[in-house]
């Protein structure tokens, strides 16, 4: 990739450069040998490969990249054997051998690192003798090379809490380095399909899977079959299920009960009816000899159990029963909401203005249908960087909640969230009645609005004013005129907590300041633009996905992070070369 030329003074270039990274990763790796000792229950010998961190010489391009690019500057200078400790509560003395785990740490950053979007790929390249010697050679790999099912097992066995680990391991090495300040950080969320179909109920669960009929259901499924119905179907046995779809479908009309689907017939003339399918839906239904209906099974979900009791599968059920359905904005018409089957990521990023520089902290995976709001504090409670007194967090309308707000105000932090309308009147009668517009704004009696005169940290509260903006002649009938600055009103957070802040909403200030939201929506398409470039991944399951998100998080602050640290030195080389 070609390198970009950083506008800021040799001073400030100086401490982010690739000379400094090297002596910063050093001193790092140094303490994480000493603060990562929890020993790996598995003796050496039983490993399959063993991970050792060498540095190893880095030669730049003329075009100012690695040779070799970034998967070996990371394995060059950054020592991954802390992995191998906070994976050892995750293995047992027990069993066959197994990879060191820091070898397969190593390699799935690696991967994602350098962008591979399948395991297919990578594995095949990971084989082979040239492409894969320098991935083999820094995750210590020498008679045994794992593939596909290696990886599979390790992610199974470790799951995303090793991930997240190192993620903020790397988010503490990345903050010390002076790329992570904390000052302002940005949370948003993103929808990823499941490889599994949604078949129409939201509230499918593993005992929709064998259903056990009792005889009234018997009696119903033989009734609708004599009565000549095609497709024989019973109300959901769950009655908590019914009231929801019945609560739902009140609002859009008449109340309805959900069904389930559990035998579909097609009635053919005597000569081309099956024998067979004729037998078996006599035998599961008890229908004597002469009730069985001349017809062809189209399809049934209906068996006998080892007792003979009668068991039946929901057709809605699908093949990932912790997926769900999510909304977002359809990416090709913004007018519209697209529906998604699969989970949300939820991701914050740290935002440096003054070096231009954007890089996640860290991922959590839910079904698709959570709420982020709710979400929000134990998202960010679980990352490497502190709550600090004046950081600011930026979320849109989704984390507008009062909870997130009082949360972040009372460890001193400042909350910018966009507004949400909460179904409220927000017409303008309405608004003057209650007093104060959508940002929080009082209305002073005259029926104009205030503009703030500043926040009150200690109380917590912000003043308003008038400012006397009528005209001579409204002043002197009005009671309030003949103050310094007219009509006064304060408003509190405690009474307003989502309103009143240290920002002022909707103000402009607020607003550019909002405006660096964006920077979440650019750490999301990162994601979207790696798996565009595979096969759409093969994944089920929560576990598997928050694997896939906490991976992908920990790649991509790595490259961002190292791809500015090359910027820095290409700039730097550059400048020395204008200079001679």
């Amino acid at each position: 990739m070609s390198r970009h030329i950083i506008s800021l003074s040799d001073e400030q270039l100086t401490s982010f450069d690739l000379e400094a990274f090297v002596i910063h990763a050093e001193a790092l790796n140094q303490h994480h040998r000493e603060a990562f000792t929890t020993p790996f229950p598995k003796d050496p010998s039983r490993w399959l490969s063993h991970y050792h961190f060498t540095p190893r010489p880095l030669t730049l391009t003329p075009e100012g990249n690695v040779e070799g690019g970034l998967s070996w500057l990371v394995g060059a200078t950054i020592d991954f054997s802390f992995t191998r400790a906070i994976c050892a509560p995750l293995y047992g003395t027990r069993g066959g051998p197994c990879y060191d785990p820091a070898s397969l740490v190593f390699l799935e950053v690696a991967a994602k690192v350098d962008q591979y979007a399948d395991d297919a790929r990578f594995c095949a390249d990971l084989h082979q003798a040239d492409k894969g010697r320098r991935y083999r050679v820094l995750a210590g790999l020498h008679d045994h090379v794992p593939g596909e099912d290696d990886l599979s097992h390790f992610r199974s066995r470790v799951g995303a809490e090793a991930i997240d680990a190192t993620m903020a391991v790397m988010v503490d090495l990345f903050r010390t380095f002076g790329l992570i300040t904390g000052e302002l950080l940005s949370t948003d969320g993103q929808l990823e399909l499941s490889f599994s179909r949604y078949k129409g109920c939201a509230y499918a669960c593993q005992d929709c899977q064998q259903l056990r009929l009792d005889a009234a259901s018997h009696q119903e499924l033989a009734r609708q079959l004599q009565g000549g119905a095609r497709r024989l179907q019973i109300t959901c046995p769950f009655p908590e299920v019914v009231a929801k779809v019945r609560q739902a479908t009140g609002k859009q009309g008449q109340p309805k009960d959900p069904k389930v689907a559990l035998l579909e017939i097609e009635a053919v003339p005597k000569d081309q009816a099956s024998h067979q399918d004729r037998q078996k839906v006599a035998a599961l239904l008890e229908l004597p000899q002469d009730q069985r209906p001349d017809m062809r099974l189209t399809w049934c979900r209906l068996r006998q159990g080892p007792q003979g009791e009668l068991l039946a599968r929901c057709p809605k059920v699908p093949s990932d029963l912790e997926a769900k359905v999510g909304d977002h904005i359809d990416n090709q018409d913004p007018s519209r909401q697209e529906r998604v089957f699969g989970y949300r990521h939820q991701k914050t990023t740290a935002i440096n203005p003054e070096l231009g520089l954007e890089l996640p902290l860290g991922n959590s995976t839910y079904p698709a249908n959570a709420d982020e709001g709710t979400h929000f504090i134990a998202h960010r409670a679980a990352l490497a960087m502190p709550v600090l007194p004046g950081q600011v967090q930026l979320g849109d309308a989704a984390y507008d909640v009062t909870a997130n707000s009082l949360w972040r105000r009372q460890q001193g932090a400042i909350p910018v969230f966009d507004d949400h309308p909460r179904r409220e009147d927000l017409s303008a009668e309405t608004l003057l009645e209650r007093g104060y517009d959508q940002h929080g704004t009082p209305y002073a009696p005259c029926g104009r609005l205030c503009r703030s005169k500043g926040y009150d940290y200690q109380a917590n509260s912000r003043q308003y004013v008038c400012g006397k903006s009528c005209s001579d002649t409204e002043r002197k009938r009005c009671p309030h005129g003949y103050g310094v600055r007219g009509y006064s009103h304060r408003m509190t957070f405690k009474e307003h907590p989502r309103l009143i802040g240290p920002r002022q909403r909707g103000s402009s200030a607020w607003q550019r300041l909002y405006g660096a939201r964006t920077a979440s929506e650019r750490t999301n398409s990162y994601d979207q633009e790696v798996i565009a470039n595979g096969p759409p991944p093969r994944m089920r399951g929560l576990k598997a996905f928050r694997f896939a998100g906490a991976i992908r998080t920990l790649a991509q602050l790595l490259r961002r992070a190292l791809n500015f640290v090359l910027d820095v030195t290409y700039t730097l080389n550059r400048r020395q070369l204008v200079q001679t």
